[in-house]
């Protein structure tokens, strides 16, 4: 141990805290569960995308202030808010299976994957913050067909 520490100061040596696990030879099982890593989060961001396109290509065309373009954000919303959180779920599940897949003396529980979890509080707070607008962007709406009733 001393020899290690003073191979890491002066340099020779790296010590890393995070403990790294490699099969030699995974087999299709692992290579799923590595997938799914990191998977959710691309299709989150795919959909997210293609919500916004829409969004915005639907608000150009038909105005800002319209019940369509409410709605069409309202679900951008709650795809950032929900979705961020499922996909966070499953990529802790694939994440804690894979360490238990991989090492001898970790069990695929409630804990471990608990242990996984990392709050989406970025997205979940920006879903909200959508959310929040789509809202007013809805009395918006209503207020103009209650003036335009007016007029």
């Amino acid at each position: 141990m001393r020899i290690l520490l003073a191979l890491a100061i002066t340099g020779l040596a790296q010590v890393d805290s995070i403990p790294r696990y490699c099969a030699e030879a995974p087999d299709a099982h692992l290579r799923v569960l590595e997938a799914l890593g990191s998977l959710p989060s691309s299709l989150l961001l795919i959909g997210g995308l293609y919500l916004l396109h829409r969004f915005l290509r639907g608000a150009a065309r038909e105005g800002v202030c319209t019940a369509r373009t409410a709605s069409r954000l309202r679900l951008v919303g709650w795809w950032l808010l929900v979705g961020s959180l499922v996909v966070e779920f499953a990529e802790a599940n694939a994440r804690a299976a894979l360490l238990a897949a991989l090492a001898k003396d970790v069990d695929f529980s409630a804990g471990s994957v608990l242990g996984m979890w990392n709050s989406p509080y970025l997205a979940v707070l920006t879903g909200l913050g959508v959310l929040t607008f789509a809202r007013i962007t809805r009395q918006g709406v209503s207020m103009r067909e209650d003036l335009e009733g007016l007029v």
